[in-house]
């Protein structure tokens, strides 16, 4: 029997068995933790890269000129970056809204229909308040992401995301 538990050892590219080490009830636990704590370390990095990424988000672009859009009129931008379409409509006198145009069912460009006053996805009829983002009708669950803007001096400014609506 001896021989053929040699002959096994062999087989298994020399592992032998009386050098294994014991594993017991600590040492996995000790194990355990030590990777655990690995892992943690080597996330480090990432989560540091996503931190950064979130405040590179915020950027100021501008948008539009003061007297560019009348009321009830709306204009097209690319906000964070060229594959982000956006769009800013002028309430009033003194109001804009802007926000990100991929519909939140299956990002199809969303429309601003000024009849209706509200913001329209023509593939599967989603309805979209101007006001707020939120949806009023159709396949959407989710509103769209607002956009955050700036009146100043010199134009209207894109200045960062606000909290996307429900």
């Amino acid at each position: 029997m001896k021989k053929f538990d040699q002959f096994l050892q062999q087989l298994t590219f020399n592992v032998r068995r009386d050098k294994e080490i014991d594993l017991n009830r600590r040492g996995f636990i000790a194990s355990s933790m030590g990777l655990m704590g690995l892992m943690f370390v080597s996330a480090i990095p990432l989560a540091s890269q996503a931190g950064s990424k979130i405040h590179d988000d915020e950027k100021t672009v501008k948008i539009a000129e003061l007297d560019e859009l009348e009321i009830g009129d709306s204009k097209t931008f690319s906000y964070i970056d060229e594959d982000e379409p956006a769009m800013i409509i002028r309430i009033n006198a003194d109001e804009y809204r802007a926000y990100h145009i991929k519909c939140t069912h299956l990002q199809c460009p969303v429309y601003f229909d000024k009849s209706s006053n509200q913001m329209v996805c023509p593939c599967h009829h989603g309805f979209f308040s101007v006001n707020d983002g939120s949806v009023l009708a159709g396949p959407p669950q989710r509103g769209l992401p607002a956009i955050s803007i700036e009146t100043r001096n010199d134009g209207i400014y894109a200045v960062g995301m606000s909290e996307q609506t429900v």
